[in-house]
């Protein structure tokens, strides 16, 4: 779904160490050496809500969740500095608590604009607010169920933020939705994500863009607003494909697939050295040699 954060200054992310859940042994480090610009990508799928809330009281109309695939340079794919796999470590997340504010036609088009914001249905558990979480697994031991034939089926969400094998992991980082990017829907509702969809509602074919702030989690230590806009650390784009109801991903519920880029600027300070004492010493050394070369 998303791809790119822009680091300033060349400053670099030296180490980041997340403790695993209690009753798991611990994740290796999740470590990047970013000497400037680098993108995430990751990608997933989209259900529609069962929050059956008015939509006066703004029910939410659809999640998602998914994998984050790599990170590297950016416009370098060859120069990595975390894939999947990496470490026997796993980034999955879960998106949730959107709603459709508003849906317009797009005017010379067969499209629509839809116009979201942050379910407020609180039975359901909603807050207002558009949410992404990352959480991270082992790759090897964890649990990272698929999406297709014995896969996830978005009917076994648990709770508002909650869904059995993706929000399980040591919590990486939580983003918000925040408005900024488009104007206010009919009635004066902040619009938290824009849509342009072949739909009614969401999901549907189309594509999307937000921006969104870093509120919670180890990894907000290396976000520090630095897009200067709405108080965002991240402006995301994104592209949905409808999937046909009879695919065996179809059939567990999923209603598109979500893909495609996350642009942000962050500034990435050295973390205080109390970071890297869980780090051996060869990492360490290594890290020294490529600050002496100015990487």
């Amino acid at each position: 779904m998303f791809k790119s954060v822009v680091c300033k200054g060349g400053a670099w992310l030296s180490a980041m160490v997340l403790a695993a859940p209690a009753a798991a042994s611990p994740l290796a480090p999740f470590v990047l050496h970013a000497p400037g610009a680098v993108e995430l990508k990751f990608s997933g799928y989209l259900a529609r809500s069962a929050d059956s809330g008015s939509a006066a009281g703004m029910r939410e109309a659809s999640f998602g969740a998914g994998y984050m695939t790599s990170i590297h340079e950016l416009g370098n794919p060859a120069s990595q500095l975390w894939r999947s796999g990496q470490d026997n470590q796993s980034i999955s997340f879960m998106m949730y608590g959107a709603a459709d504010a508003a849906v317009l036609p797009l005017a010379g088009s067969s499209a629509h604009q839809v116009f979201g914001s942050g379910c407020t249905h609180l039975s359901f558990g909603c807050d207002g607010k558009i949410h992404l979480d990352f959480y991270l697994d082992k790759l090897s031991g964890g649990t990272n169920p698929g999406f297709g034939i014995g896969g996830i089926r978005a009917s076994q969400r648990q709770g508002f933020s909650q869904l059995g094998g993706i929000t399980d992991g040591a919590l990486l980082m939580r983003w918000e939705f925040v408005p900024g990017l488009a104007a206010a829907a009919p009635g004066a509702t902040p619009v938290t994500l824009y849509q342009q969809l072949s739909g009614l509602a969401s999901p549907a074919s189309g594509f999307g863009s937000y921006l969104a702030r870093c509120t919670g989690g180890p990894a907000c230590s290396y976000f520090s607003n630095g897009m200067q806009q709405a108080g965002a650390d991240f402006y995301g784009t994104n592209t949905t494909t409808s999937i046909l109801a009879l695919t065996a991903i179809g059939q567990n519920g999923w209603s598109a697939r979500l893909s495609d880029p996350v642009i942000a600027q962050v500034t990435l300070d050295q973390p205080a050295s109390s970071a890297l004492l869980p780090l051996g010493a060869a990492m360490l050394a290594w890290m020294r040699r490529r600050r002496q070369r100015g990487w």
